[in-house]
């Protein structure tokens, strides 16, 4: 019987792999949340990531600015490269990595997707390079687009990023992810996402909305002390205006080491859509702070088959 259900779960995977991608992502929607998701007349912020992956959406622009490579340019000329985490090699050969002299205090990852990364604390060994290589071989390989059916990472040439290592060099970094709402007069309504204990058997995170002195929601909150920071969050956000200005809603992610704000990325779908832990209502509250852009003659069949 266990048998017989492990080939009738791996049937469903790959009848499910088979179907165009918005189909996929009602069906993972629906396991998710137990509802299917409304993409024609979307109201909650994970609705909306879908309209925008599936309906109307930049994606050639997103692509661009989602290269982890290429957006260094576009944070240059628009808030400055004093903002941006030191990059130390750069390369679409990951062999060359074996001619670094050092690689201690880096962070290794590729340009074209999310959760690849050597973090190197200490300095490799041989053997120890020689795994970085192999990983950093199998991620060029990687199309990031297929992971979560997300259409504009296929616009991105994978590369490998070598950048210095922020933080105390004991622990990840913590993450300030601003999601940012364009209200198009000039002004933003924004929830600030922090992560934390990243590395530990279950990360914590705060919810911030629209201030940055009272936490709105709370998931394994440890009781992490941000006053030190402050000054940074209060920078962070200055600047996440500026580099949301041309959009309705994008996520700006920075780092805060000693006084220094540092860029991350900036994300245009989320989670894919599918994004769990927006308690307290902030799934929809999110949904209702983000002013869509709209076809203004939506086509009936959200399903169309965009990608295999």
């Amino acid at each position: 019987m266990l048998k017989f259900k492990d080939e009738l779960r791996r049937s469903v995977k790959y009848f499910i792999k088979k179907m165009p991608w918005a189909y996929q992502d009602r069906i993972y929607y629906f396991h998710k949340f137990k509802r299917l998701p409304n993409i024609r007349e979307p109201k909650l912020f994970n609705e909306k990531v879908l309209y925008r992956k599936f309906i109307h959406g930049d994606n050639l622009r997103y692509g661009r600015l989602s290269d982890k490579f290429l957006v260094r340019e576009y944070i240059a000329h628009t808030i400055g490269d004093e903002y941006l985490v030191p990059l130390v090699y750069e390369t679409d050969d990951p062999s060359t990595l074996l001619n670094l002299t050092s690689l201690k205090g880096t962070v290794i990852k590729p340009n074209h997707g999310a959760g690849m990364v050597d973090i190197m604390l200490e300095e490799p060994d041989y053997l120890q390079k020689q795994q970085i290589v192999n990983h950093c071989t199998e991620w060029l390989r990687k199309d990031f687009s297929q992971e979560v059916r997300e259409i504009h990472y296929s616009y991105i040439k994978p590369r490998i990023l070598v950048e210095k290592c922020i933080g105390d060099g004991k622990s990840a970094p913590i993450d300030y992810k601003f999601h940012m709402f364009n209200k198009k007069d000039g002004t933003f309504e924004y929830v600030l996402q922090v992560i934390y204990n990243r590395g530990r058997p279950a990360l914590s995170m705060v919810f911030y909305v629209n201030n940055l002195c009272e936490v709105y929601h709370r998931i394994r909150d440890s009781g992490l002390d941000l006053s030190g920071v402050k000054q940074g969050m209060e920078q962070a956000l200055e600047l996440s205006k500026k580099l949301a200005a041309d959009f309705d809603y994008v996520r700006v992610d920075w780092y805060i080491h000693q006084d220094h704000v540092y860029f991350g990325e900036l994300t245009f779908t989320p989670g894919a859509g599918l994004v769990t832990g927006l308690g307290r209502g902030l799934d929809q509250m999110m949904g209702e702070m983000w002013i869509q852009d709209r076809l203004q003659s939506p086509r009936a069949d959200t399903g169309i088959p965009l990608r295999m």
